[in-house]
């Protein structure tokens, strides 16, 4: 089940194809589209007023360093946003404030300009009468439009700025540029003379009591060092705290010894001296001592097994050996008795040594102690006055260089203009080609989506495809439009006077599908209906029954009893028919004619049209003579009326080997098939399949075989030329 929902997927894919095959069915949508929105964008480019573009470069170079007030407070570690906040105040509305007035306001004032026909019809905008206006309210427009008109980039890795005014005239565009870098010049200035004089000002307020603080600090650190008569030299108990920290220097690395001994100790004084448990200690063995008795003791073991294979115990050699044995036996047990006391004095050593140490470290902990509370207060008051003396020479240094400030007469600053504004030749904005050229873009996009949208509300059958997958039901013939205008011959006619057609092949496709249906039947009944009129059922009909006729003695039965078509398109003149048989007004023989183009077809009319069409076809005078038609003839073809209008094919579906369902291509809302389709199942209708007509030849298909369907007869020779084929 999963892996048939994975292919269905797949199948329902949208490619390329989809998309050229929509694009080519709805192009006159497109193309309208894009006309229309070109023309649009033609009309807006061509109105468009054009816009002029000047700029100056500004060249601003970060500060060397910084105030000596900044560096007292700590602020060398910060970082500074020097250059966004040089944008922020060429942005800012003090430097557009001096460019207007730099310029003069009356340079910002537009001209009276009537308002366009389409700009009137938009609520609120009317015309602006600027005489109107008071200065204030003039000054503030004007800031707004040197604010609104401007825009300032950086250079990349560098201190220069682009400054570019965009405008209607080329001249204010130019003139604002220029002062623009003038003003911040100005602005940086007069803004730190200010800033240095107000610094001055209140730096001069705070000296006296910053001067009074260095003294009262400076005196209680010389009372203090009076009162208690001590004299504390730069580093104070430094070679007292170096013997501390070499003295636990020692304590913790005899410790470590001592862990390290502590394990193989305890160990030995557990075992109490015994030579057989003291050879388990590993510490004990990896001695090198005590290896090299081992070794000569595992010797001698060796030279006794060997001579135990050849010789007695009381042999000269056997008891040399075992008397080697038994004194390298004494020395190893010897050996690792002295090893293990040596390992107990240097742990005792060990520990008497840490005791020692910890004494003197406490006795240099108490001397320094002494004079820790002394110490500690003495830094404090110095570090307070060091402070204090440090402010004070900063601001008395701060307030010498705001004194000179205020006496110059000359300011420099790190800023200068590179290039000046010149006035631009050309409008730099709109770029009609592109504003073209966009319009041309958004409406294919504008087209492809209608086209879209026109697909997704079509629920019409658009190939074989749809019918089967939506109507589980095969498609047994697939009939191409036929150009009634251009076509001499009728759609009655065609498979006779057409029989090289396309649409004659087609019938004799349908007529292949209808026999292999139920091929066990010699004699075969089919009706033919629809789901609504108009679909071209009874033009199935007629050219069904002839191309069945060539086969066997056929019979067209009339039996869409209340708009009978066959008559009409046959030319059948008598008035006798199907009604008059069953109401038993005329015999078979009176109402049967033979078709004129083939003595194998017999044509059945549907005679007067009766009150009551749904009762005759139910009665069992009609089944009667169905049972004679088909013993008679070898195909019995039924045009009934289509199963949405009435229920005449739903009795009479019950009456045949089987029903042939034609679905109008493109036309009939699926949604209705499907009911009409579910309305002949209820019954238990034999559906052999669907034939799909009028399917458009000319016309790309929307979907994944639209290369194919209706077309892949003209493949093989068959055209819709009426003329070669009646010569052919």
């Amino acid at each position: 089940m999963e892996n048939e929902q994975i292919q269905s997927a797949a199948n329902k894919s949208f490619d390329i194809k989809d998309f050229i095959g929509l694009a080519r069915k709805h192009l006159w949508v497109i193309l309208t589209m894009v006309v229309l929105a070109t023309l649009l964008a033609f009309y807006m480019a061509i109105k468009a007023k054009p816009v002029y573009q000047s700029s100056s470069s500004l060249l601003i170079e970060r500060p060397n360093r910084m105030a000596s007030l900044e560096q007292i407070y700590g602020m060398m570690g910060v970082v500074w946003e020097f250059y966004p906040n040089q944008v922020h105040l060429l942005k800012s509305k003090p430097v557009a404030k001096r460019v207007v007035e730099k310029i003069g306001v009356e340079k910002f004032i537009p001209k009276d300009v009537e308002l366009k026909w389409y700009e009137k019809l938009i609520p609120g905008n009317t015309k602006v009468d600027y005489s109107e206006k008071t200065d204030d309210e003039l000054l503030s427009m004007s800031i707004s439009n040197v604010q609104n008109t401007m825009s300032v980039t950086q250079s990349k890795g560098s201190g220069v700025f682009y400054i570019a005014f965009d405008d209607y005239d080329p001249y204010l565009a130019t003139l604002k540029a220029n002062a623009l870098a003038e003003s911040y010049i100005q602005e940086v200035i007069e803004s730190g003379i200010n800033s240095k004089q107000k610094t001055g000002e209140s730096i001069s307020k705070q000296l006296p009591e910053l001067k009074n603080k260095v003294t009262v600090s400076e005196q209680k650190l010389k009372d203090f060092k009076r009162i208690n008569k001590i004299f504390l030299p730069e580093g104070g108990d430094d070679l007292a705290v170096q013997e501390l920290g070499q003295l636990s220097t020692r304590i913790n690395e005899l410790k470590r010894d001592k862990l390290n001994l502590e394990s193989v100790y305890r160990r030995i004084l557990s075992v109490s001296s015994k030579p057989d448990q003291l050879a388990r200690i590993s510490a004990l063995l990896e001695k090198p001592e005590v290896i090299k008795q081992k070794d000569l003791f595992a010797r001698t073991q060796t030279e006794v097994s060997k001579l135990g294979l050849v010789y007695g115990p009381k042999h000269p050699k056997m008891k040399r050996a075992l008397e080697a044995k038994k004194l390298a036996q004494r020395e190893y047990y010897s050996i690792l008795v002295t090893t293990a006391d040596l390992l107990k004095d240097d742990y005792e050593a060990i520990s008497q040594e840490i005791a020692l140490d910890e004494g003197g470290l406490n006795s240099i902990k108490s001397k320094i102690t002494d004079n820790n509370e002394l110490a500690f207060e003495y830094d404090n008051l110095k570090r307070d006055y060091e402070y204090n003396k440090q402010i004070y020479e900063a601001f008395l240094k701060q307030s010498k260089e705001t004194d000179a400030v205020k006496t110059s007469s000359v300011q420099t600053i790190n800023a200068r203009v590179i290039n000046k504004a010149v006035v631009p030749s050309s409008p730099y904005k709109p770029n009609k080609k592109l504003i073209v050229l966009i319009g041309l873009i958004i409406g294919f996009l504008l087209g492809i989506g209608m086209a879209f949208l026109i697909e997704h509300f079509d629920n019409t059958f658009k190939s074989s495809h749809d019918v089967e997958d939506k109507l589980k039901l095969p498609v047994i013939g697939m009939l191409p439009d036929i150009n009634e205008k251009l076509d001499t011959v009728t759609p009655a006619m065609q498979f006779i006077e057409n029989s090289k057609s396309a649409f004659s092949e087609s019938i004799r496709t349908l007529r292949t599908g209808v026999l292999l249906s139920f091929p066990d039947n010699e004699n075969k009944s089919i009706l033919v209906t629809s789901t609504v009129p108009s679909e071209g059922k009874t033009t199935i009909a007629m050219n069904l029954a002839h191309s069945l006729s060539h086969l066997g003695e056929a019979i067209l039965i009339e039996a869409d009893l209340r708009r009978p078509m066959i008559k009409k398109n046959m030319g059948v003149s008598k008035k006798n028919g199907l009604t008059t048989i069953i109401s038993g007004e005329s015999v078979y023989s009176q109402c049967i004619m033979v078709d004129k183009t083939s003595k194998n077809l017999h044509i059945l009319p549907s005679g007067q049209i009766p009150p009551n069409p749904l009762e005759l076809l139910s009665s069992e005078r009609f089944d009667a003579l169905l049972i004679k038609l088909k013993e008679k003839y070898k195909f019995v073809i039924i045009d009934c009326a289509p199963v949405m209008a009435v229920s005449d094919a739903l009795v009479l579906s019950q009456k045949v080997d089987g029903v042939v369902f034609v679905l109008k291509n493109e036309a009939t809302p699926s949604q209705l098939v499907e009911s009409a389709i579910t309305r002949l199942k209820r019954v238990s209708a034999k559906i052999l399949g669907v034939a799909i007509n009028r399917l458009k030849t000319n016309k790309a298909k929307y979907g994944r075989y639209y290369k194919y369907e209706g077309n892949y007869y003209g493949h093989y020779g068959y055209h819709a030329d009426s003329d070669k084929n009646k010569s052919a």
